[in-house]
């Protein structure tokens, strides 16, 4: 499957594949590439010593740490894209033309809740 395929002409067995790839490949890539930096990152920012970690050894981690971000967030967002696409064709399968029942996601919990007064 090409990446230029538009979303909606691909059958829903492919989107759904499709969709099973990419979340795969999301969660690899932050298991094996952002939280190792991430990780590299963290470590080299505790240590004090300026002879054993240098400024430029942060801004290259640092820098690493975005790149790799940046990779997950395009996944992300194509991974969304294709949850989307099939979500709306379900929509259709399930309920016909009517109006939409099933309601974009509410976040899972308020963030604001979290904190006590």
């Amino acid at each position: 499957m090409a990446e230029f395929e538009r979303l909606t002409d691909l059958p829903l067995v492919d989107r759904l594949r499709k969709a099973n790839y990419m979340a795969r490949e999301l969660s690899e890539h932050l298991r094996q590439a952002y939280l190792p930096r991430l990780s590299d990152l963290r470590s080299a920012a505790k240590n004090h010593d300026p002879n054993a970690v240098s400024d430029q050894q942060i801004l290259d981690r640092t820098l690493a740490v975005l790149e790799a971000e940046d990779f997950a967030d395009e996944l992300h967002a194509r991974l969304r894209e294709c949850l989307e696409s099939i979500r709306s064709e379900m929509q259709v399968m399930l309920f016909g033309n009517q109006p939409t029942i099933i309601q974009p996601t509410q976040p899972v919990f308020d963030p604001d809740s979290l904190i006590d007064d």
